[in-house]
């Protein structure tokens, strides 16, 4: 019988599969941040996506460009006083507004509206960087013509 303890290929063959396990687990990991990161950054760019659309069904007319044409804010823009929504850092659920870009595109009066409405339909895109590259979420709305912009009551959408 044998009390010396273990002999020293048993321990080398012991920490042999300590290290696979470890490397395994470590595996996994990496793995579940690198998706928690891209699902946090798609919630966190569909609530900016959110924000704007609100912003469109409240006649805001920084978020209402012309018939075809499009806003964009670049990386750092979305929440810059002079050219953003200075209220987005007002927002609690968002984290850093500047690690995200979007752009708002008007599509025009969609096909099924009648001829006295006076709406349009509005495409939204916000992206970020993930550590795969660029993402991006897109979005889609039916709100109030430009020209209605600034108004206090909008008519027909409600």
């Amino acid at each position: 019988m044998r009390n010396q303890g273990l002999t020293f290929i048993e321990v080398i063959v012991a920490a042999g599969a300590l290290a696979v396990v470890l490397g395994f687990f470590t595996t996994l990991l990496v793995g579940n941040m690198r998706q928690t990161t891209i699902v946090g950054g798609r919630a966190q760019a569909n609530q900016i996506g959110i924000f704007l659309g609100r912003q469109i069904l409240e006649a805001d007319d920084r978020a209402l460009p012309a018939a075809g044409q499009s806003l964009r804010w670049n990386y750092g823009q979305l929440n810059d006083a002079s050219i953003g929504f200075a209220t987005l850092t007002q927002e609690q659920q968002f984290g850093n507004i500047a690690l995200y870009r979007a752009s708002i595109t008007n599509q025009g009066t969609p096909s099924w509206a009648g001829s006295g409405w006076q709406v349009s339909q509005y495409s939204i895109e916000v992206c970020w960087q993930s550590p795969e590259g660029e993402r991006c979420v897109q979005q889609s709305i039916i709100g109030p013509a430009p020209a209605l912009a600034g108004n206090e009551v909008v008519t027909n959408v409600n």
